[in-house]
Order: structure tokens, then C-alpha cells, then sequence
């Protein structure tokens, strides 16, 4: 699968799991003075969809990253099981509301609904767990996505190194929450734990991918063509304590590309004009 597929295939499920997310919103500002569990579930629902914009933002539109250091990325930080998960949650939980406020309105929520909503109480709370968790998932693994992207150099990493080291921190302390999270003695029991095992493996996932930013750096194939420029590894100042691996690299077509670490004077004479 070459770069801008990968890119293209997340992108597709965040654009999914935003969808049902405003979907899931909207039917519930539809619904007037809505109990307290179902109202929790909005502010969420709305802080969800505003972490899914933003990681749509930076996959589709920032351009401090090539789409080599994307495809790396992405592989690296496996978001789909979450994206969907995102998604599965969203579509459940606008189908429980859908059958417990059959006879409300916009102006009332009426009494037998709030009753089936109080019957079904421990369920909506289980959703607000679980999107919480998802929410708070996707916006820390967004957040070391957003440094690696940034860190083109050993300065820059420097210069961001109390930035990776309270994301890593903060991953570290997410993935504990995770595994402690108690699953209720019910029949989506095992649904639970699929979805907290998928946040708990993407953390881990981010964690090792930026601690590898930090000490080192893994890349993938790179493939250039058409006159164009890229790069793999550091630029600017040699650290001959990075540890480094690549793929590939295939330059065609009176295109410059290199994979290691390179100088400034250096990549000056090679990239510059």
C-alpha cells in the first residue's frame, strides 16, 4: 500500500467514526430536558467529534509532514481498531436512545421514556465509559502524532524533549487506566474487553513510537520521483547516538533522496536550490 493510500484509508474511517458521532449529537439535542446520564453522554459526544476533527485536520492537512513520515507513522500508530471501535460505539448507543425515547419530543421528553431511560440507565453510563475512554484515547495518541510530525531534526527533538517526555508519561499512565478499568458482570462483557484491550494496544503503540522518535528512529520504504526531494533520518547536526533503520529507497526520474543523517552544509548542496 503506497503513502497517500494508507493516509487516505485512516482518513476514510475518521471521516466514518466523525459522521456517526455528529449523528448520534444530533439526535440527542433533539431531545428536551433529556435525564442527566443522556445529557453526559452530549458533552462527550461533542468533545469526541472536536478530537476526530482535529486528527482529520492534521492527516489531511498538515504540511510540516511528507507523506512518507505519515505512511511511517500510521503503520507505526495503528488507529484503525480504534476508529472503528469509535464508531461501533456511537451507532450502539444512538440505537439504545432511538428505542428508549420513542415518544419524546422536542418540547417533551415524556414520562415513559424517562422511565425505559432509568431501566437502562447502567447501559447509557457504560457508553459514556467507553466513548470517554475512546475520546481520550484518539486525543493522547493525536498528540504524539502531532510531535512526531514536528520533529524533523535532532533539534528539534531536543528542543520538544520535556514535550515527548510528558507524552510518554501521560500514554503510560492511560494504558495503566485501561487495564484497570473493571468490566461489569454483563452480556457485552466480552465487547468491553475487545474495545479496552484495542485502546490499550494503540497506547502502546504511540508509546513505542514516540519513545523511538526520542532514541532512535524506524522508517519505511521511500519511494520518490518526478524531480522531486526527500529525506529519511536527521538533518542539521550529526548524533551519532541515534539508532536508525530503513526500508527501501528508490529515487527515479532526477530525484534526490537520502536515508541516514546529514549535515547542514550538506543537505544545503544537496536540497538547495
Amino acid at each position: 500500500m503506497d503513502p497517500l493510500s494508507v493516509t487516505a484509508s485512516v482518513l476514510a474511517l475518521v471521516t466514518a467514526a466523525a459522521q456517526s458521532c455528529k449523528i448520534t449529537s444530533s439526535f440527542i439535542d433533539g431531545l428536551a430536558e433529556a435525564p442527566q446520564a443522556i445529557a453526559a453522554s452530549k458533552a462527550l459526544l461533542s468533545e469526541t467529534l472536536n478530537s476526530l476533527k482535529a486528527l482529520e485536520q492534521t492527516l489531511g492537512n498538515d504540511r510540516r509532514a511528507s507523506p512518507s513520515v505519515l505512511d511511517s507513522t500510521l503503520r507505526a500508530i495503528k488507529l484503525d481498531n480504534t476508529l472503528q471501535s469509535t464508531q461501533e460505539v456511537c451507532d450502539g448507543f444512538s440505537a439504545t436512545i432511538a428505542k428508549v425515547t420513542k415518544h419524546s419530543t422536542e418540547e417533551r421528553f415524556s414520562t415513559r421514556d424517562r422511565l425505559a431511560a432509568q431501566l437502562r440507565e447502567s447501559k447509557i453510563n457504560r457508553f459514556n465509559q467507553q466513548l470517554g475512554d475512546c475520546q481520550r484515547t484518539v486525543s493522547l495518541v493525536l498528540g504524539s502524532i502531532t510531535l512526531i510530525i514536528s520533529s524533523h531534526t535532532s533539534e528539534d527533538i531536543d528542543r520538544l524533549g520535556n514535550r515527548f517526555s510528558a507524552q510518554e508519561t501521560a500514554l503510560v499512565n492511560l494504558g495503566a487506566q485501561l487495564r484497570n478499568r473493571e468490566i461489569p458482570e454483563v452480556t457485552e462483557n466480552e465487547r468491553s474487553i475487545q474495545l479496552t484491550d484495542r485502546l490499550q494496544q494503540l497506547c502502546q503503540d504511540a508509546l513505542s513510537a514516540t519513545q523511538a522518535k526520542r532514541t532512535g528512529q524506524s522508517f519505511g520504504d521511500l519511494r520518490v520521483s518526478d524531480n522531486s526531494g526527500a529525506m529519511q533520518g536527521i538533518a542539521g547536526q550529526v548524533d551519532g547516538k541515534a539508532e536508525q533503520s530503513f526500508g527501501n529507497l528508490t529515487a527515479t526520474q532526477s530525484s534526490r533522496a537520502f536515508q541516514g543523517q546529514i549535515d547542514a552544509a550538506s543537505f544545503a548542496v544537496m536540497f538547495g536550490k
